[in-house]
């Protein structure tokens, strides 16, 4: 459909007319062109035929022929066909083929054409896929297009090939061997299935590593040898090649050594071609930048290998070359900075420490920075591998700090290392120990009561500060008390102290956050670290709660009143428990933890012990709170009438039940009424048990003036002396409006037997029929109440059948209740007696069954009757027929050789005269076995181990089945059972059952198996020895349960319940010990052994020396003796010098490494050894101190004042040789000084420098001959 739209405003002139008509003839004819199109391409059969074919596989690859043929199912106009190629190169090129070039048969219906073309590139492509369309009046059938793909590879550089080795260069780090340098094939293939899976090409590859190619003697690598079966050289010592030989046929290759031709066979996915090993040793006329030369040689199907190993075309090959080249090692360069940028080596304890990387070409290699705690390099602190780190020292002390740069890529040792050291102050770290007066360690944390007695809390601090002094260590304390102000500080007045201090001995009672402080400062830089720790004193929580009383069944309420009065912010009740029924053990009911609001119902009644307990965030204090709380009983209410309906005046009189047995005492008794009609009760009186003549009866009278009935509700509410109450159960009374009742038993009379069932007939006499009532309504009952109510409408007349199912006279009342037109009534009654029928069943015992008789017990199941007819017959004889009083007799029966029916039966009477109808009982006896069960079991008792029972059959022999029952869940069926054996103690009932089809017989004998009593004993090793001793027990007991051992080690000692314990005493003294063990069964047994252990006092060994580090000569080691209870001393100090002091000084001779070793003697020989764990050391060196920082005189140059920090020179000791250079950070010389007592006065040519970082260069020789040469910033401070 053609839709034209035109604006609203068009105005319709001639020629816009005649516009329009020319644009609808244009568009008619398109879309007609269109449809016949369309039309033409339908009329094309799907079928065609298709030739194509290429010369090869590998560019250039030419089309020879691809011949087409279209099929139409009408007749068409050759004019209007042609047939397109497009060869979909990146050229774009298409050809054309119609008029002459179609072959055109069949009617005009069949067109045919053929073209070719030459593939020279293809955009990297591995396939080439032209494609033919016919064409119908210039316009492609989209569905005649015809595509062919055929295979175009390539050598293996091309398309997505790369001819590539790995590495492309193999570096060695100059001043080291080259070691097994090697080199592998790393090439794509051309066209591989990994990037071509539908044509790959997998074609055979060769390959080939020639060695020495391109070869340059002056920059080589000399003595280069491979290794192909054994080592082949390469170059000699002055880098010539040692074997050259030229090969190839179109152009010539020369090298040293030429591998072998390396075949990838079908399929080549992935080349596998690896180069010779090639070593050199270390040469260090191998400079850096010298190479040698390997080249990797390719062919493919496309430029293929022509066979000759020994001259290969490698013009037609594809190469790529290797090299092994010598490189330098790193440079390694830092130096370090503070926070704000400032070049420095001196620095805090815990400052930030940067250290900026100077190697050149820094990013190409990999570090490794090394930092350690001391000077020497010996303490190893951390590793880190990044390229500029940040490091901060723990510790005071000059620290080494070693940088090492490593190439990435080079083979060998290509590493390079620099050192520095920085000064770190000061020398020691604060730290304080918080410990009890005996020096075990606490936690600083006290929970003090909240009333008075307050409890006093000793704490010890000591400085355990890590690091060794100097002289410039000073020390502060400080006690800071609750109040946040300074209590006690040590020295007074803010000073620091030249030797350490303490300890300190502290009592805290009061609640607060108490804290303590030491402070360690180096008098030169000015360093400092402080520790911090705290004595905290919490007060106890303070618990409480609230509830309420109630009556059981109602919810207890309770409310947390707990109060805290916190120290710090952070304290708070963290934990609620609550324990409903407190029995002196805090038992926590989970459901009820952090319940600060909450309702609880008890279940019983009475006094409740409940306990609240508090613990607090902090210091985990703990506090309970127990309280008593009573949950009254609720009273018993129940209450009866004699009777709930009646006429007017209804008295009803109610029985209180619920008198007797009440939970409580009671306090009132309320009788309530309402008619049902109304909505509350009413109180009808109030009783009290104190009243006079009080009692469990109440009556109320009922009277109803009314033309209809009443209906009133009674109940009784109780309420105790605590005000539970309970409202009893509602009696229904019914008071109708406020008529005589005559009637006979026709045909019943008192003195007949009237034996169950009894049918009598009744009948309204003639006075009671004249009131003509309105309904007679008969009700028979019994004792236990109304069976039947009939009504007979105005009938006079009722008959009723009276059973008697019981065993004793049965009275019946019949009531005759008649209804006046006023609804009332009024009744009379008769009593009907009706006698039992007595019972005739009996029950049949079997007495005993032998098998030869079998005796049974036949009992009726009435019994006290006046007369019991027994009748029994055999195989339907009677042979037994008697009338007797027994209600039970015996009666034996002799088996025979056959099965016998036995039938017995049973007609009873009573004293009634009434006589039961008669029943019967029928039993098979079997026929008669000689079978009779018999063993003995011999001992009958016996105390393990003893515990086998030798057992004799003596049962008649026969083909029974035997069935043996140890009493010990063991059993068996074997008639020839000798013996049983148990395994535990015990009573068993051996039980033998023997039995064929018909008849068994059992026999039992009970034995008896008594356990082993236990034998306790024990050993121990050894007996005496210092403190503390450990003692290794032995347990030597029998016959006990290894689960009972109970150990007592002893008065104020530990116990245990392993079966060999080891135990350490550590206070001295003489022990008693005791081992108790029982057997299964509880038997009992003590092993005391008094007065065998002794623990004698042991001297305890401890001492410290300083300073670790000891010049010669001259230094003066200093001992710190710690020991405790010794009575003597020897001092080893590792040099063959030993003191007998207390405290000694001690001076070495000779440099070396010294452990010193402390004997504490004891009494009874308990003595103690110790040792240091780090050894002295003695040393004949120099010493180097170099400050940071300098404040120049300001009054001129020339100052030699060095006291006053007015002249940069260092601190130095035994040098012998002495060189000071300083630059400004321009590199200017400001300064130089050969002289030890000459410094840096901050002056240059007699003016003040500036303030600024400088630096100086130092070249020092000590007495020993060893020199260094140090360089680092100066800070000079205006």
């Amino acid at each position: 459909m053609l839709a034209v739209g035109l604006k609203s405003d068009f105005f319709w002139t001639d020629k816009n007319k005649m516009f329009l008509n020319k644009l609808l003839l244009f568009f008619c004819l398109v879309f007609c062109l269109h449809q016949n199109v369309f039309g033409q391409c339908n009329a094309l059969q799907p079928a065609r035929f298709v030739d194509f074919d290429t010369d090869q596989s590998c560019a250039p690859v030419t089309v020879t022929k691809f011949i087409i043929r279209y099929t139409f199912t009408s007749q068409q106009n050759p004019d209007d066909i042609s047939i397109v190629y497009e060869w979909n190169d990146p050229g774009g090129n298409r050809t054309v083929v119609s008029g002459a070039g179609l072959t055109v048969t069949n009617n005009d219906r069949v067109y045919e054409a053929n073209a070719t073309f030459v593939y020279n590139t293809n955009n990297g492509r591995c396939s080439i896929q032209p494609s033919a369309t016919l064409y119908f009046r210039g316009v492609a059938c989209l569905t005649s297009r015809q595509v062919q793909a055929a295979f175009f590879w390539s050598t293996d550089d091309q398309a997505n090939g790369v001819v590539a080795m790995a590495p492309d260069s193999w570096d060695v780090c100059y001043e080291n061997p080259i070691v097994n340098a090697q080199f592998r094939d790393a090439s794509n293939f051309n066209c591989n299935i990994v990037a071509e899976p539908d044509n790959p090409n997998r074609e055979t590859r060769h390959m080939q590593f020639v060695y020495g190619t391109n070869h340059n003697a002056a920059a080589t690598i000399r003595n280069l040898t491979l290794t192909d079966g054994g080592a082949q050289p390469l170059t000699d010592g002055a880098g010539n090649l040692v074997n050259v030989e030229t090969r190839g046929t179109g152009v010539p290759v020369q090298g040293a050594y030429f591998g072998p031709i390396v075949t990838v066979p079908v399929p080549a996915d992935a080349p596998t071609a690896v180069s010779f090993p090639m070593n050199a040793p270390m040469n260090l006329a191998n400079i850096v930048g010298n190479q040698f030369e390997v080249t990797l040689y390719n062919w493919n199907v496309c430029n293929p290998w022509n066979g000759d190993a020994n001259n290969p075309n490698y013009e037609d090959a594809i190469a790529t070359t290797g090299y092994i080249t010598i490189v330098a090692a790193p440079t390694p360069a830092f130096f370090t900075r503070d926070a704000l940028g400032n070049a420095r080596t001196s620095f805090c304890i815990g400052e930030d420490i940067s250290f900026r990387n100077q190697t050149p070409n820094v990013g190409a290699n990999a570090y490794r920075w090394e930092f350690y705690d001391d000077a020497a390099g010996t303490i190893f602190l951390r590793r880190i591998t990044s390229q500029s780190p940040t490091f901060s020292f723990a510790t005071g002390g000059q620290k080494l700090v070693r940088l090492t740069a490593i190439s990435n890529t080079a083979q060998g040792t290509c590493e390079a290392q620099t050192t520095r050291i920085v000064n770190i102050t000061p020398a020691l770290v604060a730290d304080i120990a918080i410990t009890d007066l005996a020096n075990n360690p606490i936690s600083g944390d006290f929970c003090q009561e909240t009333t008075a007695p307050l409890t006093p809390f000793n704490v010890r601090f000591s400085d355990v500060s890590a690091g060794v002094a100097t002289p410039t260590t000073r020390w502060r304390w400080e006690f800071v008390d609750q109040n946040g102000n300074v209590s006690f500080q040590f020295p007074a007045g803010g000073g620091y102290a030249s030797t350490q201090l303490g300890p300190f001995d502290r009592v805290f009672t009061t609640p607060g956050l108490y804290k303590v402080r030491l402070f360690i400062r180096d008098s030169d830089t000015g360093c400092e670290t402080d520790h911090e720790d705290t004595v905290r004193i919490f007060e106890k929580p303070r618990p409480a709660f609230t509830f309420n009383r109630v009556c059981i069944g109602n919810d207890t309420h309770f409310e947390d009143a707990s109060t805290i009065n916190p120290i710090i912010p952070e304290e708070t009740i963290v934990l609620r428990e609550w324990d409903m029924n407190f029995d002196g053990t805090f038992d926590a009911d989970a459901s009820l933890n952090d319940e600060t609001s909450f309702d609880y119902t008890f279940t019983t009644s009475g006094t409740h012990r409940v306990a609240l307990r508090l613990t607090t965030s902090e210091g985990e204090c703990l506090q309970y709170i127990e309280q008593d709380v009573l949950v009254d009983p609720l009273p018993n209410a129940s209450i009866a009438a004699d009777v709930t309906t009646g006429c007017s005046v209804l008295e009803v009189t109610f029985t209180n039940n619920s008198i007797v047995g009440q939970p409580d005492g009671i306090r009132e008794y309320y009788w309530e009424f309402k008619e049902q009609s109304e909505t509350n009760f009413e109180v009808e009186s109030i009783q009290r048990p104190t009243d006079p003549g009080f009692g469990n009866t109440h009556q109320i009278d009922f009277e109803n003036t009314t033309s209809i009935n009443k209906v009133y509700d009674v109940r009784l509410r109780v309420v105790t002396v605590n005000g539970c109450e309970q409202i009893s159960n509602t009696v229904v009374i019914t008071v109708n409006p406020g008529p005589n009742s005559g009637f006979a038993s026709l045909n019943y009379s008192p003195f007949d037997n009237n034996c169950s069932p009894v049918t009598v007939n009744f009948a309204v006499d003639n006075q009671t029929r004249a009131l003509n009532p309105t309904d007679y309504e008969w009700t028979v009952s019994d004792a236990s109440g109304v069976i039947s109510q009939v009504s007979t409408g105005t009938i006079p007349t009722y008959t009723h059948v009276f059973p008697n199912t019981d065993q004793i006279v049965k009275n019946y009342q019949i009531t005759l209740s008649t209804t006046l037109v006023s609804g009332c009534s009024e009744d009379s009654t008769r009593i009907i007696q009706v006698s039992p029928i007595p019972s005739g069943t009996f029950v049949v015992n079997t007495l005993d069954n032998t098998c030869q008789k079998t005796s049974y017990n036949f009992e009726a199941t009435q019994k006290g009757l006046v007369e019991y007819e027994w009748t029994i017959l055999i195989n339907n004889v009677i042979v037994f027929s008697q009338m007797m009083t027994d209600d039970n007799i015996d009666y034996e029966v002799n088996k025979t050789g056959a099965n016998q029916n036995l039938e017995i039966r049973l007609r009873t009477r009573n004293v009634t005269n009434c006589q039961s109808i008669q029943e019967s009982e029928s039993i098979v006896v079997p026929r008669s076995t000689n079978l009779v069960a018999s063993f003995m079991a011999t001992p009958t008792v016996q105390t393990l181990p003893n515990a086998t029972v030798t057992i004799t059959n003596t049962s008649t022999p026969g083909p029974w089945q035997y069935a043996w029952d140890f009493g010990d869940n063991n059993t068996s069926t074997s008639p020839t059972v000798s013996s049983h054996t148990y395994t535990q103690a015990g009573t068993y009932a051996i039980t033998l059952t023997i039995s064929d089809n018909s008849c068994s017989s059992l026999q039992t004998v009970m034995v008896q198996i008594n356990p082993t009593p236990p034998i306790v004993d024990f050993s121990y090793d050894p007996p005496r020895g210092c403190a503390p001793l450990t003692v290794d027990f032995t347990n030597l007991s029998q016959f006990a349960d290894p689960s009972t051992y109970v150990w007592q080690f002893g008065a104020n000692q530990g116990s245990s319940n392993a079966v060999n314990p080891s135990y350490t005493y550590f206070e001295p003294g003489i022990y008693t010990v005791s081992l108790t063990a029982a057997n299964t069964t509880g038997d009992v047994d003590t092993e005391v052994k008094s007065m065998i252990i002794e623990v004698l006092p042991s001297a305890v060994a401890q001492f410290s020396v300083y300073p670790n580090v000891l010049d010669l000569p001259g230094d003066i080691l200093y001992t710190n003796n710690r020991s405790a209870g010794a009575t003597g001393y020897l001092w080893d100090f590792g040099d063959n010098t030993t003191s007998d002091a207390e405290q000694p000084t001690h001076k070495y001779e000779q440099e070396g490494n010294y452990i010193i070793q402390l004997i504490a003697y004891g009494p009874d020989g308990c003595n103690d050894t110790t040792q240091i764990d780090t050894p002295v050391k003695a040393v004949m060196s120099g010493r180097l101190a170099i400050p940071n920082a300098f404040r120049p005189n300001l009054s001129g140059p020339g100052s030699t004042n060095k006291l006053n920090n007015e002249v940069f020179i260092p601190l130095m000791t035994r040098v012998s040789k002495f060189q000071m250079l300083v630059f400004n950070r321009w590199g200017t010389l400001m300064f130089e000084s050969s002289d030890q007592e000459v410094g840096w006065d901050g002056y240059y040519k007699g003016q003040l420098c500036p303030q600024d970082v400088y630096v100086y260069k130092l070249i020092i020789e000590y007495d020993d001959g060893k020199s260094i040469t140090q360089t680092g910033d100066i800070n000079l401070i205006r």
